[in-house]
């Protein structure tokens, strides 16, 4: 007998309890592939088939209206302008849809929004094949088109973290990211290639052929979204006043996780993003390529984003959630200061692809942080004021377009990157303990 079985028999003999050490084991490394297996769901799955599709749609027309509207008017400003008009729904119209989306039926929401820009942009197409198009029509199409990607945070992926538990929404976000990104490898060459041998019909005409199939899909999906009635019943407590934007901004501003989130969100959506409606401006005056190579580098920064969002889907844990948000800003800023001034093709695609993959972290942890930081009862308003946050692109892309009417696209990019990146500092410095805090779903 051990002296350690003979300390425990006489312990016994005494009459007093003897508890056992426990037995240390060696930490399990889980297969980061078994968390995107979980996401085999038919409602997931429908929900991101709709998500591929409009996102293909838009990284389309981002590239063909960027090239088509420059030619029309050679004037960086109303290429900007045109950005500014396909982002002002998400302002204007973000939080109200949040409120909507929390009491209607967002099926019949994602099928009636795709449903109406098929047909705006099958009459967009016959306008130009039938060589009747102009320049106001093209901004009509952006500003109807806008009202749909208004629709997509409150509505669509207000019905994903619905569909799946809270501890797959990572990997939901992040492979429904990753397929968005992929749709920016292809929708800017097949842009490019359009404009260059079929035209801007060829971009409008396919363009409707997908929200036609992205409106069926919906109609089709079992699973049938509702807000508070279907999910979650409002406390009875809870008076009607509550379902409006007010309601949605006093739970963010009660929250530092949301709060903070929120903010960087604006910062990066007016002083980032914007920048890739230079990208056509740049490559036509400055490095002097056609459509199609300027499709590439689009296509190289969403070979970047989807590399970088399937790594998050995989490995992210909710312990790396903020950090990684707040670390891909900074690294996507950084690397747009780097593209403003470069003077060549070849150094520019391996930068896009790094500002790809850090836009990938960002965009990723942007939703699921929200989203698991807000009770289902208010995940659509919440949601919609993410929406008006993004919705400040339009502040942007005037801002871009101005400055590089003035100075010229290059160096409008590396200063409004160059005031994002002070702005995210002084953000983080004022809350240093948000990349050491955990979200955590409520109730």
């Amino acid at each position: 007998m051990t002296s350690t079985s003979l300390h425990h028999s006489r312990q016994r003999r005494r009459g007093l309890t003897v508890r056992k050490a426990p037995v240390q084991r060696r930490p399990r490394i889980a297969n980061p592939l078994t968390r995107l297996k979980s996401l085999i769901n038919p409602d997931y799955a429908r929900l991101w088939g709709i998500g591929l599709s409009l996102n293909i749609v838009y990284w389309l027309e981002a590239v063909a209206l960027g090239v088509y509207v420059y030619e029309l008017s050679e004037s960086a400003f109303v290429v900007g302008f045109i950005g500014f008009l396909r982002l002002a729904p998400l302002l204007l119209f973000g939080a109200f849809i949040g409120t909507i989306a929390d009491r209607a039926n967002r099926r019949v929401m994602l099928a009636t929004t795709n449903i109406t820009l098929a047909i705006v942009y099958l009459t967009l197409g016959v306008l130009v094949v039938t060589d009747r198009i102009e320049l106001w029509h093209v901004s009509v199409g952006a500003l109807i088109g806008g009202v749909l990607w208004a629709t997509d945070f409150p509505v669509r992926r207000a019905m994903i973290a619905e569909s799946l538990p809270s501890d797959q929404l990572s990997a939901a976000f992040g492979v429904d990211m990753a397929s968005g990104n992929f749709a920016r490898v292809f929708g800017p060459l097949a842009s490019g290639v359009f404009i260059q041998s079929i035209g801007m019909q060829g971009v409008y005409f396919l363009g409707s052929a997908l929200f036609g199939m992205a409106s069926l899909i919906a109609m089709s999906m079992l699973f049938i979204g509702r807000g508070p009635s279907s999910t979650v019943a409002p406390t009875g407590n809870l008076p009607a006043k509550s379902f409006d934007l007010r309601s949605g901004l006093r739970h963010v501003r009660a929250d530092t996780i949301l709060f903070v989130t929120i903010i960087v969100t604006v910062v990066m959506n007016v002083f980032a993003f914007p920048y890739q409606l230079m990208i056509p401006v740049i490559g036509t005056d400055k490095l002097q390529i056609d459509p199609v190579l300027i499709g590439l580098l689009f296509s190289v920064e969403g070979m970047g984003a989807t590399l970088g969002a399937l790594v998050v889907a995989a490995m992210a844990r909710p312990r790396h959630f903020t950090r990684v948000y707040i670390y891909s800003s900074v690294g996507l800023l950084l690397a747009l200061m780097a593209f403003a001034f470069v003077p060549w093709y070849w150094i520019a695609i391996p930068l896009l692809f790094v500002a790809g993959f850090a836009m990938s972290g960002f965009s990723t942890m942007q939703s699921v942080i929200v989203v698991i930081s807000t009770s289902p009862a208010f995940r659509g308003r919440v949601l919609g004021v993410l929406t008006v946050a993004i919705g400040c692109g339009p502040i942007g892309a005037l801002l871009v377009g101005f400055l590089g009417t003035q100075f010229g696209a290059d160096r409008a990019v590396f200063t409004i990157a160059a005031i994002g990146l002070a702005l995210i500092a002084s953000t983080v410095l004022l809350s240093q303990r948000y990349t050491s805090r955990i979200p955590r779903p409520r109730r």
